[in-house]
């Protein structure tokens, strides 16, 4: 509990606390947005259990950590994409974007995979550029055999990641080169746009900012 009070039996607390820090982080990954990132595709595993998956919680987080700790060592992967029974969701800490000339693809919303703020930013930054939205299941088969052509484009969004480009699949034992392997146009312009709305350098025109005055 929150109480200022030390028992040997647990007891609900009567208030809750709540607290926000405010400290200046460096990006989730290394390269800034400017190097493309190697993931692994895991069929087998999933990052948390189906039903908890679009909580906010450590644990979701720590279940993953063996995973991706096991393919960097082995494959030098950045990241782990679980994709039960070919099923593309998300990775350990960041959603998963598919970026086919106008199109943008990824897994509709369920109890399976967190409901990313910055998923929901990039989707809608997509869409004030006349993109063709589409949030549904998309299966290993079908990203393999988009991300084949030269100008497809894949990242993973997230608070700390923003919007990062991969730019290499590892499936059974392969690698799949993402369109030219390297950070392509939609995601850098995607991520600019955020970041510049974040920074106040750009209009806000869909309310995401809070002024918070200095003395307050």
């Amino acid at each position: 509990g929150t109480d200022p009070a030390v028992g040997k039996a647990a007891a609900p607390s009567a208030k809750s606390v709540q607290y926000v820090l405010l400290s200046p982080v460096g990006d989730y990954f290394s390269g800034g947005g400017e190097v493309a990132l190697r993931v692994l595709l895991n069929e087998e595993g999933m990052r948390c259990a189906p039903h908890m998956g679009m909580i906010k919680s450590g644990g979701n987080y720590a279940s993953a950590l063996g995973p991706i700790m096991k393919a960097k060592q082995d494959l030098n992967a950045d990241q782990v994409l679980f994709c039960p029974n070919g099923d593309v969701q998300e990775t350990g800490a960041a959603n998963f974007i598919l970026f086919d000339g106008n199109e943008v693809i990824t897994k509709a919303l369920d109890e399976s995979f967190l409901h990313g703020i910055t998923r929901n930013s990039i989707l809608t930054l997509a869409r004030d550029r006349g993109m063709d939205v589409q949030e549904r299941e998309l299966s290993v088969e079908e990203l393999l055999e988009r991300a084949a052509k030269p100008g497809c484009e894949a990242a993973l969004s997230g608070t700390a990641a923003v919007l990062t480009s991969v730019g290499t699949l590892i499936y059974r034992g392969q690698e799949y080169q993402v369109g030219s392997g390297q950070p392509g146009k939609t995601t850098r312009d995607l991520r600019k746009a955020l970041n510049d709305i974040q920074w106040g350098l750009a209009d806000d025109p869909h309310g995401w900012l809070t002024t918070i005055p200095a003395n307050a």
